[in-house]
């Protein structure tokens, strides 16, 4: 043996080491409660809260809302936050900016926009049926005990829900659930995406009499379909599904007409 071989002998084996290192840290992964992180922004939980008071009635119709500097010191956030969360509620019909005098509550039921963004809704619920419809039947035949247990799980946490905006936030991790059930990350970064851009939509909607026990009752249809395996089933509910949104979307938009 020269020099160089017993010089590379000595070292210690660092591939084992290494691998040995790798594997105790992914276990401890494992064994830690994590939980998975919402894309929540700090924007949404303003006007989440706010939307719950409108709805209880904590703001009343045609009151004013503190102005941006004493909100932004209660919820401890910027201003710029409390001005975006505040758009979103104007946007919804929630409230209205009066000039020279501030911001006031001006319904208690949401009212949909005709186009979000450069989005209509029959744009988004168009591309919806695109990549919804193949994800559910993909989860039905690729889904796993654990993706199962977290669309249950979430199933029941909207049965319990009384908040229109925890509605909305759960109903989007039910569709998320089920993009990732199909194992194909991409239909997760879609439908997230999709949904972020859904968010007024579902807002609206989701303020109508009994959408929510609708919505709930068509998710489980779907979840049904996903347990039992069926990938036609489970395409079908989520067309009967998106098929009801679109039913209240034309009544949201009669009843915009009608009050304008």
């Amino acid at each position: 043996m020269n020099l160089s071989d017993s010089f590379t002998a000595s070292l210690p084996d660092t591939t084992t080491e290494e691998t040995a290192t790798e594997d105790a840290a992914e276990a401890r992964a494992q064994a830690l409660p994590l939980s998975r992180i919402s894309r929540r922004s700090a924007a949404d939980e303003v006007r989440g809260q706010l939307l719950a008071m409108i709805e209880s009635g904590v703001l009343a119709v045609n009151g004013r809302l503190p102005s941006e500097a004493d909100l932004a010191h209660e919820f401890g956030v910027s201003r710029p936050v409390i001005r975006e969360a505040l758009r979103g509620l104007q946007a919804l019909g929630l409230t209205e900016s009066r000039t020279g005098r501030g911001t006031f509550v001006a319904s208690k039921v949401a009212k949909l926009t005709l186009s979000f963004g450069q989005y209509s809704p029959a744009d988004l619920n168009e591309v919806r049926r695109c990549i919804e419809m193949p994800a559910a039947s993909l989860a039905a035949s690729r889904r796993t005990q654990a993706d199962i247990d977290e669309m249950r799980r979430i199933l029941d946490a909207h049965d319990r829900v009384t908040s229109t905006d925890e509605a909305v936030r759960l109903d989007g991790q039910f569709h998320c659930a089920i993009a990732r059930a199909t194992g194909n990350m991409l239909f997760l970064r879609l439908i997230e995406d999709l949904r972020e851009i859904l968010q007024e939509q579902s807002l609206a909607v989701s303020a109508l009499p009994n959408r929510r026990a609708g919505a709930g009752s068509e998710h489980r249809a779907v979840f049904d379909a996903i347990v039992r395996q069926d990938a036609e089933g489970a395409a079908a509910a989520v067309a009967t599904h998106l098929g009801a949104v679109e039913i209240a979307i034309k009544q949201l938009t009669s009843q915009r007409e009608l009050d304008d």
